[in-house]
């Protein structure tokens, strides 16, 4: 999860690490069952939380490789939520891809905070790498107290 600095976690762990999916029977499904339940309270809606994903990838040689990143905004509504969080990677220079093909270790990021801000993704050569289903239930409490009317 990422969330601005009008946000504070109140329970509830906010990063984590799912489990390896090894089901070959699926082809190009993997099946991760990993809950997120976490409390905030915010001083603003400014910084609403997001949910960030990165899926590694082993090789049949053990290798571990970045497979690719995704983020998704947390829906502002009340309810249960079906996201699809669009997955991807950089491509590379070319001697990148070469070292990928012979050596499998994809072109990671060296500053992962760059997934968050688009603006700074601008006219950087990524290849899409599917995505990522997250079903998420979501319960606000107390915004009209405040005045804050979501819809």
């Amino acid at each position: 999860m990422h969330v601005g600095n009008n946000w504070q976690l109140l329970d509830g762990n906010d990063s984590g690490e799912t489990f390896y999916d090894s089901s070959a029977h699926l082809q190009d499904l993997s099946v991760f069952e990993h809950p997120i339940n976490v409390h905030y309270s915010c001083k603003s809606v400014t910084g609403w939380p997001r949910i960030y994903v990165e899926v590694w990838g082993v090789d049949e040689y053990g290798r571990h490789s970045i497979y690719g990143y995704g983020v998704v905004s947390v829906p502002c509504s009340p309810g249960n939520y079906n996201l699809e969080i669009p997955m991807w990677r950089p491509e590379g220079t070319t001697f990148q891809k070469f070292a990928s093909f012979f050596l499998g270790a994809n072109p990671e990021l060296s500053y992962t905070n760059v997934v968050l801000s688009a603006n700074d993704r601008f006219g950087m050569q990524c290849v899409s790498t599917g995505s990522v289903q997250v079903r998420l239930g979501v319960v606000t409490k107390d915004f009209n107290l405040h005045g804050v009317c979501i819809n």
